[in-house]
């Protein structure tokens, strides 16, 4: 019965009648049976209710923070349409501009926008991240010459705030995604000189075996050791508890351990109050001779002045702007609310666009996927098309990278603009080959 027990088998009885030393025995082994039994049923309950509670609690943290989700992407797309129209006309006004003493204030807004911008593109970043658009291309590459932009990027910055930044010479090959090592670089750079008030910051490296550790020291505030995880969250900054916009939103090094999550790459921290910081990364090393010769430089190339373009936006402020814009570059603009009124104006100008621009977000449940292929379908070609969107939830850009559409974010540089409008012409136009 005692060996039942141990193997938890706790409904066993000994059923012996209680007299004498061995009823007693029984009797005493019987109650403690029922004790356990009593206990393991009781442990048991408490442990279905502490599991429906936790499930419960889960469920409402999954709700909240999909609620939340939905919040900040409406709220981005919302605050990315009056950004985007005054990025269209403040691009429209410095073209039209010959008055010199009204350029400076013009200077100072478009900085103000851009500075807007990119505090979107980190909100932006994340949400890409996130929804798993974002590809890792490795590749064979020196190091040090992206270690010079680095420097030539971030020189100024530093020199504005009296610090001496330094990079150590790292003539070596690494094998990586380039474009995404310097993101990392750049954002941990920016974290350094933001946090930093006197002394300096150096970047420089050294082999681990088969890896580069990649390190940015600085003589900065430091970070207590129960908040070097939480700086890699979302929206964390110690040194910032007015949030003052000039020192960003805390995002910088959340997408360095995203960016490090994809390529595979450790990120380490080791710091200490008032000692400084240092962030490092571990980077595969690559082979010289595998390094690919650059492509060689292209002319820039011009939109053809017979070229239509067709604009979908249900904002009347963005379709005046981007009237303004193309009217400079001398470009014919058709502008439409919705996919009914861009078939009214073609049909009475008897013409199929080369490019539908189109806003992904529409009224009565439309997107621009559906206006673009309605439009395709309706003229019986694959009309070439771009999606421009303020929406920032990983679900829009995965919809979007899926239906195969060039996608551009609010607020819309100019300059991006049009050279995807002509890269697109100009190959929807070529010859065939073969």
């Amino acid at each position: 019965m005692v060996e039942r027990l141990a193997d938890e088998d706790l409904g066993v009885r000994a059923h012996l009648p209680p007299e004498g030393e061995l009823g007693a025995l029984a009797a005493g082994i019987d109650h403690m049976a029922e004790t356990l039994q009593r206990h393991h049923n009781e442990l048991e309950a408490r442990v279905r209710a502490a599991t429906a509670d936790l499930a419960a609690k889960m469920d409402m943290a999954e709700r909240a923070n999909s609620a939340k989700s939905r919040f900040f992407a409406a709220a981005s797309h919302d605050l990315r349409q009056p950004l985007h129209a005054l990025s269209l006309f403040v691009a429209a006004l410095k073209a039209r501009n010959q008055q010199p003493e009204t350029q400076t204030l013009i200077d100072n807004i478009e900085a103000s926008t851009a500075a807007m911008e990119l505090l979107f593109n980190a909100l932006l970043d994340i949400s890409r991240l996130d929804a798993g658009t974002i590809e890792a291309r490795p590749t064979h590459f020196p190091l040090q010459k992206l270690l010079n932009d680095l420097e030539h990027q971030f020189k100024a910055l530093a020199e504005e705030k009296g610090l001496r930044l330094r990079f150590r010479p790292c003539d070596v090959t690494l094998y990586s995604d380039p474009l995404l090592i310097e993101r990392i670089l750049a954002n941990l750079i920016a974290n350094a000189i933001r946090y930093t008030d006197d002394g300096g910051v150096l970047v420089g490296c050294r082999p681990r075996g088969r890896l580069l550790r990649i390190s940015v020291v600085d003589t900065g505030r430091g970070i207590p050791p129960d908040q070097q995880e939480a700086v890699f969250h979302e929206f964390v900054q110690l040194h910032n508890p007015a949030r003052d916009r000039s020192k960003g939103l805390g995002l910088g090094l959340a997408i360095v351990s995203r960016l490090g999550r994809l390529l595979g790459h450790r990120v380490d921290l080791r710091s200490r109050p008032d000692h400084g910081s240092v962030f490092s990364i571990d980077i595969p090393l690559g082979n010289a001779a595998l390094i690919a010769p650059p492509a060689p430089p292209t002319p820039p190339a011009r939109l053809p002045d017979d070229a239509l373009v067709l604009l979908v936006d249900d904002e009347s402020a963005i379709l005046r702007g981007m009237a303004e814009l193309f009217d400079h570059w001398g470009i014919d603009l058709v502008t439409a609310h919705s996919a009914d009124e861009a078939e009214h104006w073609l049909a009475s100008l008897d013409r199929v666009p080369d490019v539908v621009v189109s806003d992904y977000r529409l009224p009565d449940d439309t997107d621009g996927i559906e206006v673009i292929q309605h439009l395709r379908h309706k003229f019986g070609r694959d009309i070439p098309a771009i999606l421009i969107t303020g929406d920032t939830a990983p679900d829009t850009i995965l919809r979007i990278t899926r239906a195969g559409i060039p996608m551009l974010h609010k607020p819309l540089r100019p300059a991006k603009l049009r050279a995807l409008l002509t890269h697109l012409i100009q190959q929807a136009r070529a010859p065939a080959v073969g």
